[in-house]
């Protein structure tokens, strides 16, 4: 992994020195700052932690295909555990609403069942605004 972008998105590059930039799939975390746009709370956080669990090494990727900003749709594996997840169960992304499930449905909602439980990062905000409906809302300002 050569860069995390955001809470959800990182630039690889494979073996053959193919710069891949991979959206991990099924999870959607907070927005970071955009140009004059505001990040969301936990923003940086999910950026910071999913830097601190691939930066700078080598994953394997289960990829799903392309997604409609030509990323590449992935879970993330690494030391045997599945990033996706782990960015969930820590309350630094949510499920991905956008579309129906594609893989390890039940991990990921039990994952965020646990975490909003618990008020664990995102889930510890007393105004909880989904990055969906916060792109949504920064679209409908502009």
């Amino acid at each position: 992994v050569e860069r995390v972008s955001d809470g959800d998105t990182v630039v690889a590059v494979t073996d053959n020195a193919t710069k891949l930039r991979i959206r991990l799939l099924g999870i959607d975390a907070p927005e970071i700052p955009h140009g004059k746009a505001p990040g969301q709370p936990f923003g940086a956080e999910a950026q910071e932690y999913l830097d601190h669990l691939i930066g700078q090494r080598s994953v394997r990727l289960e990829s799903f295909g392309p997604d409609g900003y030509r990323r590449v749709l992935a879970v993330i594996w690494v030391d045997g555990k599945n990033v996706n997840v782990e960015m969930v169960r820590a309350g630094l992304a949510e499920v991905y609403r956008g579309s129906r499930c594609q893989a390890y449905c039940r991990e990921l909602a039990e994952a965020e069942m646990r975490a909003r439980q618990t008020q664990l990062g995102i889930w510890a905000q007393r105004q909880y605004e989904s990055p969906a409906a916060y792109r949504r809302r920064l679209r409908m300002a502009s």
